[in-house]
């Protein structure tokens, strides 16, 4: 019995063993399970207890472990993201940084490029402005010879060459030298810009003596930038004025010298250029070509006014009663002139339209011009045709228009009665008035054929009668002062 007792006990011990380890198993997989499922993530799950003392402290040493296993794995893949954001971090610093670095070198470029389109600007700026002066002065360089071609008055030549460019490179002195070949100097004949005090008189410059000088003596432009730094020539000129800056250049036809002209002191202060020295050269050449021109047309002018001065010859060499007219109108005619203040060039046209005023006689037949009976209507006509063709003779040639209208004007009257067209009151030329009494106080105060010659009181009493119709009242109140000089001066010889 007692054999068969300890067997029943050997197998409840192995049986309650068995329970016991069966249930401790089965306890260790539910906090294996629970502590699996934590670590997955569940977080709400608890582990599981029991009345075991042993095991429910290994039960809450587990879940202790567990969940420090658990946080310890999130740390780490806390730590994982960590690191993994300060990887990204680090790589987003590093692109920021190549990023920076980048913007900074296309900064940097684009500061140079901007410079460089800066520099271009300028230049551009700079040429720009380069260019529009220099098709400025090439504009004003071809209005400057346009003019001169167009002008045959040598004075005005010679004014045109000083004033024009001095006024292109605000000049402000300006001298025009024309060379005298016999006394081998160079003659002032133009200036501006000088005071009168120091302008007056005949100016002068022997050839290699100062700037217009050693221009003329060596034939090729000088340019003084400034007067301070040199001691070749001296900075006060020779008419007293202080020179800064100074321009001289040549005036040449061909291999010839003409003269010089100088431009002195810029406005502005500043000195004059090469290319400034460069356009007043191509000005002179300008200026030698139309002083040239002029002179030509000058000796041409005199070679004509000598052959219609020899017809008028002729044609009072057909009349003997009328020879000698036109050297009386003419000196009737300046003296009305001069009395009346005109200018020299007044008088000069004075002058030259009353020695020619009857050169249109010359196709006046003899038997008209010497009969001495009165004129029928037929030959009348014809000498009232005379002023036309006398103007028709002088058109082609380059006289000056006023010259050409006196003689054309001579016999016309106030009144609008003379001939050939009839012009009346201030239409008909002020020299044409001096021009008509002169004429007509000649005419009756010599022999004709047809008629005695007038006195010269008779004369005057004649104009008077017709003073506002034939003759303009101005005019004869000057012509009788002229010849109260003239008679008490002891000219009463021309008056005869």
């Amino acid at each position: 019995m007692e054999s068969y007792q300890i067997i029943i006990l050997l197998f409840a011990l192995i049986a309650l063993f068995a329970a016991t380890l069966s249930f401790i198993l089965h306890f260790l997989h539910r906090l294996n399970t629970t502590a699996s499922r934590m670590e997955e993530g569940d977080q709400d799950l608890v582990f599981p207890r029991t009345s075991l003392p042993v095991l429910s402290k290994a039960s809450a040493h587990y879940s202790l472990l567990s969940k420090a296993l658990g946080d310890l794995q999130r740390m780490e893949k806390f730590q994982q993201k960590m690191m993994s954001f300060e990887k990204k971090e680090m790589a987003y610093l590093l692109e920021r940084e190549n990023l920076s670095r980048q913007l900074e070198k296309q900064l940097r470029e684009t500061r140079t490029a901007n410079e460089m389109v800066s520099n271009l600007n300028r230049d551009l700026e700079g040429t720009n402005e380069s260019l529009n002066e220099a098709i400025n002065r090439l504009s004003a360089l071809n209005q400057i010879s346009r003019m001169m071609g167009m002008e045959h008055d040598k004075k005005q030549i010679y004014r045109m060459a000083v004033s024009l460019p001095a006024e292109l490179l605000q000049a402000e002195i300006g001298h025009l030298l024309l060379l005298d070949k016999q006394r081998g100097e160079l003659v002032l004949e133009y200036s501006q810009g000088i005071p009168e005090s120091m302008s007056g008189g005949r100016h002068s410059v022997p050839l290699g003596k100062g700037l217009a000088g050693w221009v003329a003596q060596n034939r090729k432009p000088l340019l003084v930038k400034d007067f301070g730094q040199q001691d070749a020539f001296s900075p006060v000129s020779r008419m007293g004025y202080q020179r800064r800056t100074a321009i001289c250049v040549p005036i040449m036809i061909k291999e010839e010298l003409m003269g010089v002209i100088c431009l002195i002191n810029r406005r502005s202060g500043d000195p004059f250029s090469e290319e400034e020295r460069t356009l007043l050269a191509t000005i002179a050449s300008e200026t030698a070509m139309a002083i040239h021109n002029a002179l030509l047309l000058e000796k041409i002018q005199r070679s004509y006014f000598a052959m219609v001065q020899s017809l008028i010859v002729a044609v009072e060499s057909k009349d003997v009663y009328t020879r000698g007219h036109s050297e009386r109108v003419t000196q009737y005619s300046l003296l009305i002139g001069e009395q009346m203040g005109m200018s020299m060039e007044q008088l000069e046209i004075i002058q030259q339209a009353a020695v020619l005023h009857d050169i249109g006689k010359i196709t006046v037949e003899l038997s008209i011009l010497n009969k001495p009976t009165s004129l029928e209507v037929e030959e009348y006509e014809k000498i009232k045709d005379h002023p036309m063709i006398g103007f028709r003779i002088l058109e082609p040639i380059d006289f000056d228009e006023r010259i050409k209208i006196a003689v054309l004007q001579h016999h016309e009257r106030p009144d609008g009665k003379g001939y050939p067209h009839g012009t009346m009151g201030s239409e008909i030329l002020f020299e044409s008035r001096i021009l008509s009494v002169a004429d007509a106080f000649d005419a009756m105060t010599t022999r004709r054929p047809y008629r005695e010659p007038m006195s010269i009181a008779e004369a005057l009493r004649e104009m008077d009668q017709n003073l506002g119709t034939q003759f303009d009242p101005d005019v004869v109140e000057i012509f009788r002062k002229v010849i109260g000089i003239m008679t008490g001066s002891g000219m009463t010889a021309m008056l005869q």
